[in-house]
């Protein structure tokens, strides 16, 4: 009997060690040097660096259209879970080229950004508010016509950060979760091919005691309903198994209009922009140009 107790015991601690182990390990992502820089492609940019209210450094670069006047249009570009500002280098000059001023900036525990650890979107909310509060001040732009555009963990940021700053003219999304402990259960579940129970509730109540919140909180499908009137256009990729497709289509569902939804066939994680090849920056700039100008 005590035999038993002791494995079971055993068991019990080997399960809670490896949930915890898997929170650690998504929310520490490795650090990746900056590549491809807009000098590239010949684009005027600025090294930038701000403020988050908490307190981190963030680094970034303000990129500039070719031709400059005031009252312009702005979009801030966020990317995803381990990796940098240059990941979508060659998105942000093609929108910079269509007259737009264009922030890409790391997250914090990125690229060069100050920060220790990745919250997976609820501190990140703080990082994309100080980016808008950056970018709303420089004098040529138009605080009212700022769009973001984000990719997964990036793209469910934008909109959590969307909806509870109210300031953004248009919302774009390209593989966004619905919820933390949905893409949880998909972790868990697909790609460390573990049972749900008890390693989704364990994964999820190690991450609320880290960061002391509630995984409630990082829901994009319960909030982006709120980002009415402003337009949203929601991308995912056909073939993504870290964040299904399903996940697009039920933030679809969830928002307001004015919205659009595009599946990309084929597409896995990160792969959207490779499968749709120019049609992804003719559609993602259109989107934007039907809204953000005067």
């Amino acid at each position: 009997m005590k035999t038993a107790v002791n494995i079971l015991t055993g068991l019990a601690l080997l399960i809670v060690a490896f949930s915890l182990i898997v929170v650690y390990a998504n929310t520490h992502p490795p650090r990746y040097a900056l590549h491809i820089p807009p000098s590239d492609h010949r684009a005027a940019y600025e090294n930038v660096t701000f403020e988050t209210s908490d307190g981190v450094m963030l680094k970034g670069w303000l990129i500039k259209p070719p031709q400059e006047k005031p009252g312009m249009p702005g979009i801030i570009i966020c990317h995803g879970l381990g990796a940098n500002r240059s990941d979508f280098t060659d998105l942000a000059v093609m929108l910079a080229r269509r007259g737009y001023w264009v922030l890409t900036f790391d997250f914090r525990a990125h690229g060069e950004s100050g920060g220790s650890r990745s919250s997976l979107g609820y501190h990140e909310q703080k990082d994309v508010a100080a980016a808008l509060a950056y970018l709303a001040s420089q004098p040529r732009i138009d605080r009212n016509l700022i769009g973001i555009f984000g990719f997964s963990l990036g793209g469910s940021t934008a909109i959590l950060a969307a909806a509870r700053t109210g300031m953004f003219a248009a919302v774009a999304a390209d593989s966004a979760f619905t919820s933390l402990r949905e893409q949880a259960r998909e972790a868990v579940t697909g790609f460390y091919h573990l049972p749900s129970f008890p390693f989704v509730n364990l994964a999820v109540l190690g991450y609320e005691i880290y960061f002391q919140t509630s995984a409630r909180d990082i829901a994009p499908e319960a909030v982006i309903g709120r980002l009415a009137p402003a337009p949203v256009f929601i991308i995912a990729g056909d073939g993504d198994e870290m964040i299904p497709a399903e996940n697009g289509r039920r933030l679809f569902r969830a928002a307001k209009e004015p919205k659009e939804l595009w599946i990309i066939p084929v597409a896995g994680h990160g792969g959207t922009i490779a499968a749709a090849g120019d049609e992804y920056g003719r559609r993602l700039g259109e989107f934007f140009d039907s809204h953000l100008r005067r």
